[in-house]
């Protein structure tokens, strides 16, 4: 009798296994896998959504001067996603490699909270995109 509730026990600890892993691969098909860092040097970038899915760190020069960072859309960033839902979240990191700081706006639809606004000198800062509106025409992100 033992023997029979253990090979129940360990089939249902194999199958709730399996269905674990299934959706972790799910999750981390969403988006595109992400490649080095772009480096900006001494210029401004707009980013797109593309760019957005190729890279994780965003580089920019600011030995000189201060640099800008516009975000992609709401939309740009939703369609990232392959079944996007409202609190999924996406991050990217930038760094302001020399003493004048990267000043982040939003592209359309996108709100930047005031903690993800700027990027200081010498610094590297990590930006949350969160879906807040997911609904087609009517996207809208916010940055942390």
């Amino acid at each position: 009798m033992k023997q029979k509730s253990r090979r129940w026990y360990i089939l249902a600890l194999l199958i709730v296994s399996m269905l674990s892993l299934s959706c972790l691969t799910s999750c981390l098909g969403q988006r595109t896998p992400q490649s080095a860092f772009y480096d900006s040097g001494t210029s401004d970038l707009t980013m797109t959504g593309t760019e957005l899915n190729q890279y994780v760190l965003y580089r920019f020069d600011t030995g000189a001067s201060g640099r800008t960072l516009t975000t992609p859309s709401a939309a740009d960033i939703v369609s990232r996603f392959s079944s996007p839902i409202v609190g999924d979240i996406t991050a990217f990191a930038v760094t302001a490699d020399g003493s004048n700081s990267v000043t982040i706006i939003g592209g359309a639809n996108v709100k930047v909270k005031p903690t993800a606004s700027t990027v200081a000198g010498n610094t590297t800062h990590w930006i949350f995109f969160e879906l807040d509106n997911v609904t087609k025409g009517s996207e809208a992100v916010t940055a942390y």
